[in-house]
C-alpha cells in the first residue's frame, strides 16, 4: 500500500508529539480511599434523591479535613482540604451545620463562589481553587446543576471531553474527584441507572452506589462499590444516618449496587401504587362537585394517603385549584 505521505506533508510526522514507554516513570496508584476513590481521577457517586448522598460527601470531606481513618484504611489519609460544590443546599442552613455536627476543621473547607457566574464541568475556576488551596478531594454536587446549555448528559460525545478535562486536572494536581449523580426511574443492572448515558459510568474508574437495602432498618444506608479499574472491588460499608445521632459508621455488609437499585425500583413501584389509590380518591370526590382542599387533605388522610401523595396525584390528573371566599378549592 502507498504511504499516503509525500515528501510535501513530511513536516506532518516530524511535528507529531510522542512518547515512548520505556521514558514513562511508572507510579503506583495513590488512594484517598482504598480502594474506593482513587486520587488523581474521577469517582462517580450514584443513588437516589434523598437518600443521603451529600450527608455523606459532607463525612468524607470532614474525614480528609481532620485525618481521620476512614473504614478499611491501614492508616488515615493526611489532614487535607476541601473544595465543596453543592448546588441543592445552602451552606449557612445546611451544609455548615452538617460539617460541624461531623467534626469537620472547617477552615479546611472551601467552596467556590458562583453566584455571578454558573460553575460547569468545565469551568478552569475548579483547577484555580484547586492550586489555591492545594486540595485533594472536590466534590461538585450534583453533576446535572453544574453543565453548560450545550451538554447533554445522554450523549457521549459531549460526555467524554468534559471528564477528560476534569480527569487530567485530577491528575495534575494529584487530586480526587467526586462526582454525585442521581438514579434514573429505570429498572436493571446498577451500571445503566445512573442518571444519563451509561459512558459517565464507562469515563471514570471507580464507581460507588448508595442507597437503602431490603432487610435494613430505615436509618441504615449502604455504600457498594460497583466499578473499580485499579483494584479489585471493596466490601461494601455500611453507616447509619438520622437526625438524633447523625452520621455513624456501622462497618462491612454483604450488600451489592444491585441490592441498593433493586430497592430504589421496588419503592418507586410503591410510590406508584400510592399514586394510583391517590387519583382513584381524587376521581371519586371531584367526579360530581368541588371540595375544599383542607377537606380533601383530611379525607385522604383518614384513608391513609399521605398530603404529598395526594399533591403528586392531583398535578398528574391536572385537578384545578381555586380561590373562593379566602380558602382553596378542587375541581376537576
Amino acid at each position: 500500500m502507498e504511504n499516503a505521505y509525500t515528501s510535501e506533508n513530511m513536516s506532518v510526522i516530524a511535528d507529531v508529539d510522542t512518547t515512548t514507554a520505556s521514558d514513562i516513570q511508572t507510579q503506583p496508584i495513590s488512594w484517598l480511599w482504598e480502594p474506593y476513590i482513587p486520587i488523581g481521577t474521577i469517582t462517580n457517586l450514584i443513588g437516589d434523591g434523598g437518600e443521603g448522598k451529600s450527608f455523606f460527601a459532607c463525612a468524607l470531606a470532614a474525614a480528609i479535613s481532620r485525618g481521620n481513618m476512614l473504614p478499611g484504611m491501614v492508616s488515615p489519609f493526611p489532614a487535607s482540604d476541601v473544595i465543596i460544590q453543592n448546588a441543592e443546599n445552602p451552606w449557612p442552613m445546611v451544609i455548615k451545620p452538617r460539617l460541624e455536627m461531623l467534626g469537620a476543621d472547617c477552615s479546611k473547607i472551601h467552596r467556590i463562589n458562583d453566584g455571578d457566574k454558573h460553575l460547569t464541568l468545565a469551568d478552569n475556576r475548579i483547577e484555580a481553587a484547586i492550586i489555591k488551596h492545594n486540595a485533594k478531594l472536590v466534590v461538585i454536587d450534583p453533576i446535572q446543576s453544574h453543565l453548560s446549555e450545550k451538554f447533554s448528559m445522554n450523549r457521549a460525545e459531549s460526555i467524554r471531553p468534559v471528564f477528560t478535562h476534569l480527569e487530567r486536572v485530577a491528575e495534575r494536581h494529584h487530586c480526587a474527584i467526586l462526582l454525585v449523580g442521581h438514579i434514573n426511574k429505570g429498572r436493571g443492572k446498577a451500571q445503566h441507572r445512573g442518571l444519563g448515558s451509561v459512558d459517565i459510568v464507562n469515563s471514570v474508574p471507580s464507581v460507588l452506589y448508595l442507597g437503602k437495602v431490603e432487610g435494613y432498618d430505615k436509618d441504615t444506608r449502604v455504600v457498594a462499590h460497583g466499578k473499580s479499574n485499579f483494584s479489585e472491588l471493596g466490601v461494601s460499608q455500611s453507616f447509619r444516618l438520622n437526625k438524633a445521632d447523625g452520621f455513624s459508621w456501622l462497618g462491612e455488609c454483604e450488600a451489592t449496587p444491585d441490592d441498593i437499585m433493586n430497592y430504589n425500583s421496588a419503592k418507586a413501584r410503591e410510590d406508584k401504587g400510592k399514586v394510583d389509590e391517590a387519583m382513584d380518591f381524587l376521581t371519586d370526590l371531584l367526579e360530581s362537585e368541588s371540595a375544599s382542599a383542607t377537606e380533601a387533605i383530611e379525607l385522604a388522610d383518614e384513608m391513609g394517603i399521605s398530603k404529598r401523595t395526594l399533591e403528586r396525584a392531583r398535578a398528574e390528573m391536572g385537578v384545578k385549584a381555586t380561590r373562593e371566599d379566602g380558602h382553596w378549592v378542587w375541581s376537576m
